[in-house]
């Protein structure tokens, strides 16, 4: 690969990889659509479900990807999801300006078709930058979108909440949906600059059916995927942890236009936190460490949200940014461990079976855990606080059965294997 090409698609992937990172924060569907259903006249109920049925899509989408993308460009077939995905929120927000309250419930049909759309950009983003990057310029683009978006997207809130927010209106939790959109389009165009290098041969294999991958049973021949499954149900308090707190915000402070700023603020603030701890201990960490401190995290929110709950209304929007801090940067935690797990031990022939097995088995335990959380969320009371506590104290005296590898052992080669198309739908 020449120098010339290599830099244009760094920078491009790297453009690409912020304005996702802007575009998620700005569109969440853990964060911002269940403010936009409560505050437009939806019901928190429907609002509790959105982040659940947003899951299942998207893991539904990474499993059908190989056969949805087929031998198409798949930098081009990214490009065209997420203008896709763009165009499904540019509705969106013209729609809730049009119609009555009664469609706010209609943001579900939204979360699962955003969803189904996402998983399948999951998997084609990991080929694109497979096959268009070096191995050292792979490293620096997790770090480029984690803290690039995150700081891009405190700068945004932080100016709008400033300079241009309505005390009285509900505008500026549209104008959060309106410049993620314009940040999904800029990612779209900057695909199109991306070329593939020929450093490594593109490897199709043989898509895998879901039933086939049911069958199979891969548990029982790995003895590790039975803990691996057992640990991400267990952490399921932590990685839905961000939407539980936000819908519970959602219905204590969905009317107020200054809410959704603060928490997608606040949310940015958690993801910049992880990957503090991410850069400074990643030469050392461990994968149980790794547990342990998404663990941790998880703890500190609960706990924190048990502050709030008990205190006064007047020290509940600082405590809730501190629920949501902590919570974001658990997720992030957990999200990172799903991965380096995974990557540590796959290499195997029977690699997509066990993928797509975990990944189902995960998608269908995870919308069933959402939608009982999405209930505890809607209580105005202090119980769903202890629940989270109680959940989050077991996850963290589990994860001491975690593997004690360092994370820096793990082969960065598996991103251009045949599983590479699979495991993006472990990011949510």
């Amino acid at each position: 690969m020449s120098a010339p090409a290599g830099r244009r698609n760094f920078v491009a992937a790297a453009t690409e990889s912020v304005s996702f990172g802007v575009a998620n924060h700005l569109t969440a569907a853990a964060v911002v659509l269940p403010f936009i259903c409560v505050a437009f006249g939806g019901s928190t109920f429907a609002a509790a479900l959105i982040f659940p049925i947003y899951i299942a899509a998207n893991l539904l989408g990474a499993v059908m990807a190989p056969r949805v993308l087929g031998l198409r460009s798949v930098p081009r077939s990214l490009a065209l999801i997420l203008a896709l995905i763009a165009t499904v929120f540019a509705v969106t927000g013209i729609g809730i300006l049009l119609v009555g309250p009664e469609w706010m419930n209609a943001l579900l049909i939204v979360a699962a078709v955003v969803g189904l759309l996402s998983g399948v950009a999951s998997i084609a983003v990991v080929e694109v930058m497979s096959s268009s990057l070096a191995s050292s310029q792979k490293s620096a683009l997790g770090v480029v979108q984690s803290t690039g978006g995150a700081v891009l997207t405190l700068a945004i809130t932080v100016v709008l909440g400033v300079f241009f927010l309505d005390p009285n209106g509900r505008d500026a939790h549209l104008a959060l949906l309106w410049i993620g959109i314009t940040a999904m389009v800029v990612a779209a165009l900057s695909l199109l600059r991306i070329r593939p290098t020929g450093s490594g041969p593109a490897t199709r294999s043989e898509p895998v059916g879901i039933l086939t991958a049911l069958r199979a049973r891969p548990d029982r021949k790995n003895p590790w995927v039975r803990e691996f499954l057992i640990t991400q149900v267990l952490f399921l308090s932590i990685a839905l942890g961000t939407s539980f707190y936000s819908v519970h915000g959602a219905t204590l402070h969905g009317q107020k236009s200054e809410a959704l700023h603060f928490i997608v603020a606040v949310t940015a603030v958690g993801s910049l936190l992880f990957t503090a701890l991410w850069t400074l201990s990643r030469h050392r960490a461990t994968i149980r460490g790794l547990l342990l401190t998404a663990a941790a995290l998880g703890v500190c929110a609960a706990v924190a949200a048990l502050i709030a709950d008990y205190s006064g209304a007047e020290a509940l929007p600082i405590l809730s940014g501190v629920v949501i801090v902590f919570a974001a940067a658990g997720g992030a935690a957990t999200s990172s461990t799903r991965s380096t797990w995974m990557y540590h031990n796959l290499g195997q022939e029977d690699d997509t079976e066990v993928i797509i097995f975990c990944q189902v088995v995960l998608g269908i335990t995870a919308t069933g855990v959402g939608l009982v959380f999405s209930m505890l969320a809607r209580l105005d009371a202090v119980a769903p606080a202890w629940v989270m506590l109680v959940l989050s104290g077991y996850a963290l005296f589990h994860a001491r059965r975690g593997p004690r590898v360092r994370i820096e052992e793990v082969g960065p080669g598996h991103t251009i294997s045949n599983h590479g198309r699979h495991f993006g739908g472990f990011h949510w």
